[in-house]
């Protein structure tokens, strides 16, 4: 693997931060959000590229955002995340975490059943 897949920082919003240091060492969603932080660590390529179109408002608008991209979990829970690149170089920034599949299908405008 290259060194340009290799963040030099994954940064958390406020929202996705509050939810994270409210988590007890040890659960088990902890443990999952902690492995999709390794994951982009690792790779922060490795989410599912959100084509352009498709970007919520909500994240242009809140974040500035021009890329997202979405990092399943596991069966029911994802996160999305930016790329943001200066003369340090690139970061994630981890912009919202999905416990569900309802609040995932709201934020991106998809039919709930």
């Amino acid at each position: 693997m290259t060194s340009r897949h290799i963040p030099i920082a994954i940064l958390l919003a406020k929202e996705v931060n509050e939810l994270y240091i409210s988590l007890r060492e040890g659960t088990e969603l902890k443990r999952i959000i902690d492995k999709g932080f390794d994951t982009l660590q690792n790779n922060m390529f490795a989410g599912d590229r959100i084509k352009k179109e498709r970007i919520p408002k909500y994240y242009i608008e809140k974040y500035g955002i021009n890329n997202l991209y979405r990092l399943r979990l596991d069966k029911i829970r994802r996160l999305c995340y930016t790329l943001i690149a200066n003369e340090e170089g690139s970061k994630v920034v981890i912009i919202e975490i999905f416990l569900d599949h309802k609040s995932y299908d709201r934020r991106f405008g998809y039919k709930t059943s």
